[in-house]
């Protein structure tokens, strides 16, 4: 009589010798496989390459004479093989009730493999409490995807190893990672506990947006729980307790933009966004999310508009001056508008977000180290810098009359300059036109601008050899910038100033301020 088994392992065997692998066969058929195969190890190496093992993997041979496409396997089989520390495959010869192999299919239990696996044999342990899986199978499907293009050994190898293009110790390497960690991808345990009232689920929603570092809970339980099952023993047990979530991850991240209309411009910032997984089982006058950027962090209700907010730049904080601007704006916004405050949330892979929150009316503290923030930003875009100056709060507040007025030169509707002045000796002309050239300065951060500016007009006597230069025009004649070391050569601005005298000398009496 015709003996299937035999014909599909004596196919394999002849396969594997056509092609130099080594195939050993298992002693005891209880061990999830037929044959352990072993390759050659590769006749030429490199250095790098010289301690790398050679293949091996193990193989089921199922030899059929139906064409249905798939098999069923027991499960206690099916563990050894996704358990195996090497590369497993089951391979199905069919027949077709013929004397010689008519096709072949390799399967490779892989990752999406060992995954079901592990899940049916943790259903039944769990659930059901059944251990005798070889009394149970689990059906393995397989189609042209799987199938050897040409019956012989070179075919055979070819398709074994296209599942280990790395090599064995990088694919151990993987299926032992995924072996840990399949089933645990939403946690490792279950947790059960109490909070007392709605102050401690408010505590609870806290903790979970990392807005508190801990909070008090009861009756703390813990099971393991793989594939989303939960073990019906407890791992540890409790009648109280305190709970941190220390490695709190961002729900999911984006750019907030704040408004007081939607006419105008916002102050836009990028932004992470935590949203408590409680707040589908809470009120939802106790829903919260939180909102974290790098200058502030918010925590707020989206039903009720009750928020709560942090700044987080201190005054040594450097930043680019725009940027710091718009910290200080938003400041103002939230903090003294008195009226609503319109947000809008861009989150990656997801709608825009709206929703509004009240601004208390009070005072604003910080109204003159906005406007030297301000006055900071317009003097920068008139140099050419090339990159963001940087600065503090402290390096702006220290410097912010001087920012001012500096920022005032730039400004066509300032009415008027002034420009005192004394003289030594004799040879100043009253009834001449004065050219008077100043170095005006000012420190934003580590760097130093300045400008010559030339102011024209008529010298008015305070008292003998002292007199006041009023005019409606300053004319900027060069705009300075120091070194990456935050300074200006003298002898370069001495020689700048000679240049500038010589356009004046001809028609007004120049007075140069000392520099």
């Amino acid at each position: 009589m015709r003996d299937l088994g035999q014909m599909g392992e004596s196919t394999f065997r002849l396969w594997c010798n056509q092609a130099g692998l080594v195939a050993n066969d298992s002693k005891i058929d209880r061990t999830g496989w037929d044959y352990l195969v072993e390759f050659s190890i590769p006749t030429k190496t490199t250095p790098t390459t010289l301690h790398h093992p050679a293949i091996e993997c193990k193989v089921q041979v199922k030899a059929t004479d139906n064409n249905s496409r798939k098999i069923s396997i027991t499960l206690s089989n099916l563990r050894r093989l996704a358990t195996a520390q090497m590369p497993t495959f089951v391979i199905v010869i069919e027949f077709d009730k013929k004397e010689v192999a008519q096709r072949a299919f390799l399967v490779h239990i892989d990752e999406k493999m060992i995954t079901k696996i592990l899940r049916r044999l943790h259903e039944r342990e769990t659930i059901q409490e059944l251990f005798d899986h070889h009394k149970s199978s689990m059906q393995i499907s397989y189609g042209e995807e799987n199938e050897i293009p040409y019956l012989n050994g070179e075919s055979l190898k070819a398709g074994i190893e296209r599942f280990i293009p790395n090599g064995m110790s990088a694919y151990v390497a993987d299926k032992n990672k995924h072996l840990a960690s399949t089933g645990f991808e939403k946690g490792y345990a279950h947790i059960r506990f109490s909070t007392d009232g709605e102050q401690g689920a408010i505590d609870l929603i806290d903790v979970s947006i990392g807005l508190k570092q801990s909070t008090k809970i009861s009756n703390f339980t813990g099971f393991h729980s793989r594939f989303g099952i939960t073990s019906k023993k407890p791992i540890f047990e409790s009648d109280s307790g305190i709970l941190e979530m220390p490695d709190i991850k961002p729900t999911t991240i984006g750019t907030i933009c704040f408004r007081e209309s939607k006419l105008l411009p916002g102050l836009v910032f990028p932004c992470k966004v935590y949203s408590s997984p409680l707040n589908l089982a809470v009120p939802r006058k106790l829903e919260k999310f939180r909102i974290d950027g790098e200058h502030f962090d918010i925590s707020m209700n989206p039903h009720t508009g009750a928020a709560q907010y942090r700044f987080k730049t201190d005054e040594n904080t450097e930043l680019p001056i725009t940027q710091l601007r718009d910290v200080i704006r938003l400041m103002r916004l939230m903090t003294t508008s008195g009226k609503k405050v319109l947000v809008s949330i861009f989150l990656d892979g997801a709608d825009k977000v709206e929703f509004s929150f009240d601004s208390p009316k009070q005072d604003f503290e910080f109204s003159e180290l906005l406007d030297a923030l301000e006055s900071s930003v317009k003097i920068c875009q008139q140099f050419d810098l090339g990159q963001p100056i940087k600065a503090s709060l402290k390096n702006i507040g220290g410097n912010g009359k001087s920012i001012i007025n500096f920022c005032a030169i730039f400004d066509t509707k300032q009415p008027v300059f002034r420009c005192d002045f004394s003289v030594q000796g004799d040879g100043f002309d009253e009834n001449k036109p004065v050219a008077c050239i100043n170095l005006v300065s000012i420190n934003i951060g580590d760097h130093v601008l300045g400008a010559l500016v030339v102011t024209k007009g008529r010298a008015l006597s305070l008292e003998p050899n002292r007199y006041s230069l009023i005019s409606s025009t300053a004319e900027i004649k060069l705009k300075i910038t120091s070194d990456e070391r935050g300074t200006i050569n003298k002898d370069d601005l001495i020689e700048a100033v000679k240049t500038i005298e010589a356009d004046y000398l001809n028609n007004f009496q120049v007075i140069t301020l000392p520099i």
